[in-house]
């Protein structure tokens, strides 16, 4: 993989101070609707950062506000990016992950403060210290495994996973397990590549039917897959890189299935608003779990383990990221990158509000994170305030 730590350290760094500022909206006529103002937003974006398409999906009021494209799924075609094109997600996927992980859980299958070595007693690394990394320190980035690891001559079908896991006997951690935890240096996609495969292991089915399943069938994400391959083309959008001045198609549609846990879910913004409508009415309704998840679980998971040093409102939950705005309230987020592919998604369940953002393009992330969604809240900021 590719994702950089420095994109990370930026969004950390950002985020919050983004969502301090005060926007002025965009010089349009009094008159003009907000979905109006939505189009100026994000086609001013698309101009002026030279970006390909975007495909965005807002929730609002326990319902679908919008979802839309703007753009082509290719630089240099007429095919229009819509609610239903694919994009790949990247790190966004961690949160099925996680999800994966925490249904597990509440099974009792699965207990986050045991060992890893528990549930895979075969699992070896060079460094005896991995005998001491926990669920738990995997889903937070603080279990001193490295930000990533590729697999010599990856198979690239469901043996890729185990292959992966137990390729790593001659590797060492970067710090004790439990000991860091840094925001961005700690990052580890490498542990999300590992509990994919104790999804698997524990479950006793791949972790694509898994997830596919017990997630995204259960969440009305009929639209995504974690193998591109099964996304139909007429949905797929190529990815892009900036080579100079001049965007062009590059970059990669998917990571090899081995990192499909830290990186793969490919979806759209319909099915993504989706996924935040199931994740708002468990907490806005207890009792509306629907076979998915308990509103106990996701508390648990939105509960602070770890402050990023990098802002001190920045911290992590399990998988999910968490913001404390004095001007949002307390909003939960991920992001994710990759060449070719940005996206971000956000909760903001004080206001039963979510948006997420898809683009085929790396090299707008910042504009994909810390730009359009914010300027699109600022315009329903003054409604939560009533």
């Amino acid at each position: 993989m590719t994702k950089s730590i420095l994109t990370l350290t930026m969004v950390l760094a950002s985020v919050i101070c983004l969502s301090l500022q005060s926007y002025e909206k965009p010089q349009l006529n009094r008159q003009t609707s907000d979905i109006d103002r939505i189009d100026s937003i994000v086609t001013r974006y698309l101009t002026e950062n030279k970006m390909v398409g975007v495909s965005i999906g807002i929730v609002k009021d326990g319902k679908i506000y919008l979802t839309k494209g703007y753009g082509t799924r290719e630089v240099g075609t007429s095919k229009p990016i819509d609610s239903l094109t694919n994009f790949l997600t990247c790190s966004v996927t961690k949160l099925f992950t996680a999800t994966a992980i925490m249904q597990l859980a509440e099974q009792g299958e699965i207990h986050i403060t045991k060992k890893l070595v528990y549930y895979l007693p075969d699992f070896k690394m060079k460094d005896e210290r991995y005998k001491e990394i926990t669920i738990e320190q995997m889903l937070t980035h603080s279990s001193g495994l490295y930000w990533d690891e590729h697999l010599k001559h990856s198979p690239n079908d469901t043996s890729a996973l185990e292959k992966f896991v137990y390729s790593l006997d001659d590797k060492i951690l970067d710090f004790d397990p439990g000991t860091k935890f840094d925001g961005t240096k700690t990052y580890s996609n490498t542990a999300y590549d590992i509990l994919g495969y104790v999804v698997q292991k524990i479950s006793g089915q791949p972790y694509e039917v898994y997830v596919k399943e017990n997630i995204l069938i259960k969440t009305h994400m009929f639209n995504s897959a974690l193998n591109f391959k099964e996304i139909p083309e007429e949905r797929r959008c190529a990815p892009h890189i900036l080579k100079g001045k001049n965007v062009r198609p590059g970059g990669i549609y998917d990571e090899n299935r081995e990192h499909s846990p830290s990186g793969n879910l490919n979806s759209c913004s319909l099915d993504l608003c989706n996924w935040i409508l199931s994740i708002l009415n468990l907490y806005n309704d207890p009792a509306a779990s629907n076979g998915f998840l308990k509103n106990s679980t996701l508390q648990n998971m939105w509960t602070t383990r770890f402050v990023a040093p990098q802002n001190r409102k920045v911290s992590i939950g399990l998988g999910w990221w968490i913001t404390e705005s004095d001007d949002l309230g307390r909003y939960y987020w991920h992001v994710g990158d990759n060449p070719g592919f940005s996206a971000t998604l956000m909760v903001l369940p004080e206001h039963n509000f979510g948006i997420t953002v898809l683009s085929n393009g790396m090299y707008a992330e910042q504009i994909v994170w810390n730009k359009i969604p914010f300027d699109i809240i600022n315009l329903f900021k003054d409604e939560w305030k009533k």
